[in-house]
């Protein structure tokens, strides 16, 4: 007497799914030309105080970095599995009462990809004080879109940054 056994894969087995990170903190490091850098450690799960201060006319190298301190003795640094799946990601800014021009300073690549613009030069064209939103957004649909709406995705990160712009 013998046993048959039957063995088989559903073709609508799900599919691996990739887990979103953890991101407790944004780094936002600003260097102006002279050298001098400003850093904003926004921490997601408390109110923030910290603003951005830039001189008009001046570029600004701008680099956002996103860290899980969830456990202390393990920070993990998220940005570079973003980097990783840059065809997944993209950071956004928009301004809000102020006027910066924003171009990519990109080594955030990998070999056949865009950049994520975790790297960017800023410049404001004009004094005033307003607020920029930082954006990682996770799958957009319109990687060359101007406006948050038209990117598409959905927001791995939104965060409000006061902007102080002065001669």
């Amino acid at each position: 007497m013998g046993i048959i056994f039957f063995i088989s894969c559903s073709k609508e087995d799900p599919d691996a799914i990739n887990e979103q990170e953890f991101i407790s903190n944004v780094i936002v490091t600003i260097t102006s030309e002279d050298g001098e850098p400003q850093t904003i450690d926004w921490d997601l799960s408390e109110m923030n105080s910290q603003s951005i201060n830039m001189k008009v006319n001046t570029n600004y190298n701008v680099n956002v970095s996103f860290l899980n301190t969830s456990d202390p003795t393990d920070v993990e640094n998220v940005t570079l599995e973003i980097i990783d799946e840059a065809d997944e990601h993209q950071v956004f800014f928009e301004f809000a009462e102020v006027s910066v021009n924003v171009s990519s300073a990109s080594n955030d690549t990998k070999v056949g990809s865009r950049g994520v613009l975790i790297n960017s030069i800023w410049n404001a064209s004009s004094t005033g004080t307003g607020l920029v939103r930082l954006y990682l957004i996770h799958q957009p649909t319109n990687f060359n879109a101007t406006t948050r709406e038209g990117m598409g995705g959905f927001n791995d990160v939104a965060i409000d940054i006061p902007v102080s712009i002065f001669k």
